[in-house]
């Protein structure tokens, strides 16, 4: 069975997803990362930058085919992963899968991705709020209805250590 991890960035979906696959055996899979290694490794922002969001989003609906075909993973959706249709498709239709989104307040968000030295060299801005909270808000409202459509269970990670999400995602999502 695959667990499939779906939320916003820094809502903990590889942080969470490592611990987990170590706990359960499983192979641990980040399609962000699966698609930096079709651009040579290069941070999400560059390839944003030489390569345009399309090719970016072209090659991360690829990456999700292939990967959601494979078993006994906890696979890290990116967080605009599910924003595209035929990647959003497949997520559906995966068999033998409980795909669970990591939910979690703007406010948090905003926290644990400014905390984060890495995320604003290596990730480009969504809207022309430039990371803000704002940011989080405006991105959430669109993808927040995709994400629930989506996913089997949810859990509201906001005041969960990573440990803890552990603890209840093992208990009541599998």
């Amino acid at each position: 069975m695959n667990i499939i991890l779906i939320g916003y960035r820094g809502s903990g979906k590889s942080t969470i997803g490592k611990l987990l696959a170590t706990r359960l055996w499983k192979t641990f899979v980040d399609t962000d990362e699966e698609v930096r290694k079709r651009f040579a490794n290069k941070t999400i922002a560059a390839i944003w930058q030489e390569h345009g969001e399309s090719e970016w989003r072209r090659v991360e609906v690829e990456v999700t085919q292939k990967i959601v075909e494979d078993a006994n993973q906890v696979i890290a959706l990116g967080g605009g992963t599910l924003m595209q249709p035929a990647a959003r498709t497949a997520v559906e239709q995966a068999k033998n899968a409980v795909r669970i989104y990591l939910s979690c307040e703007p406010q948090e968000l905003h926290r644990r991705i400014t905390q984060d030295t890495n995320s604003s060299q290596s990730r480009p801005p969504l809207t022309g709020y430039g990371g803000s909270v704002e940011e989080i808000r405006r991105v959430l409202a669109e993808r927040d209805p995709v994400y629930r459509a989506v996913a089997d269970k949810v859990l509201d990670v906001t005041h969960l250590k990573p440990e803890n999400s552990l603890r209840y995602l093992i208990d009541r999502c599998l």
